[in-house]
């Protein structure tokens, strides 16, 4: 019914589909023009290239702008409603709404999941580097039965196994996070059970085979590296975690959650105050120990316990 004309703009749209297939989208704007109609306004017309139909469409608008702006709008729901149906995942460049809102709403870049990460990783190897570390090694930690140099070695992890998962193929489909921790045993499991006990006993041996110095290095060795690799990872990337996969940036929040807890827990086991995290990754932990909580303890019990104590039912611990 339409013709597209003359491009004038074009996007080119990340795809995976559930399958863990990766295509992309591609969004075409014509040349805002005077509608043909006797008495119509503005016509823009627009194409989206690889959902199946390449029929070219149109918005309408007082003037070319409104049209043009308008257009943006259609495609942005156009594309939402592909990605509900088909369970596809569309991104561009990680921005919401694809960046087609006309008033984006972008973050401040220090406030991403990826700067919020390397700089809680920063701040957790400047822990690490503490000489009282190499003094309590062995010392029993603020967490049920893990020693401080193991706690130690924990913590490290969320750096050096990060690196190693960036390093490995991707993997092909992705789960939700929340499905992350709903699947994961040791969220709900005691720490004297199974799945906590593997964990915990891993690295206590990773522990016992090392020095707090030899840890500090290969840390800072790691860290050097991920300050490269993290912000160049696609923002389609799904990181393969066995089992199962995460989209990138929601395995990053895991890892950073990490980082938050347990970088808590050794400086209260090194009898030294919190070290002071960005702003940014703190809300993301808090926004993700929230979301696992209600999943756990349901919404209104969560709500009850933030803001009527005296209708909380409980404990509504996240892990």
């Amino acid at each position: 019914m339409y013709e597209l004309g003359e491009v004038v703009a074009e996007r080119r749209i990340a795809m995976v589909v559930p399958d863990g297939g990766t295509s992309e989208v591609i969004v075409r704007f014509g040349k805002p023009h005077p509608d043909p109609l006797p008495g119509g306004d503005w016509c823009c017309p627009f194409q989206l290239e690889g959902l199946g139909d390449r029929a070219v469409d149109a918005a309408f608008g007082v003037d070319s702008l409104q049209a043009m702006l308008l257009a943006a709008y259609r495609v942005r729901l156009l594309l939402t409603e592909h990605a509900e149906q088909t369970s596809a995942r569309l991104d561009w460049l990680g921005q919401p709404e694809f960046g087609l809102c006309v008033d984006p709403g972008l973050a401040p870049r220090d406030d991403t999941t990826r700067h919020a990460y390397l700089a809680a990783a920063d701040v957790a190897a400047a822990l690490l580097r503490t000489p009282v570390l190499a003094e309590r090694w062995t010392s029993p930690s603020a967490l049920p039965y893990y020693s401080t140099g193991g706690l130690a070695r924990h913590l490290a992890n969320q750096i050096t196994r990060t690196a190693a998962l960036l390093a490995a193929p991707p993997g092909h489909s992705a789960i939700d996070v929340s499905a992350h921790f709903t699947r994961s045993a040791w969220v709900t499991t005691g720490a004297d059970e199974a799945d906590n006990t593997d964990i915990r006993e891993r690295s206590e041996r990773a522990a016992a085979e090392t020095t707090a110095r030899q840890l500090v290095a290969e840390v800072d060795g790691v860290l050097a590296k991920l300050r490269h690799t993290v912000p160049a990872q696609p923002s389609h990337r799904i990181v393969d975690l066995g089992d199962w996969g995460l989209a990138i940036d929601d395995f990053l929040s895991t890892r950073l959650m990490e980082l938050v807890v347990h970088t808590d827990d050794l400086a209260v086991s090194l009898d030294l105050p919190t070290p002071d995290l960005p702003a940014a990754a703190t809300e993301l932990t808090i926004d993700l120990l929230s979301r696992i909580a209600a999943g756990r303890h349901g919404s209104l019990a969560v709500v009850r316990a933030l803001s009527r104590r005296e209708r909380a039912t409980g404990s509504i611990s996240a892990l």
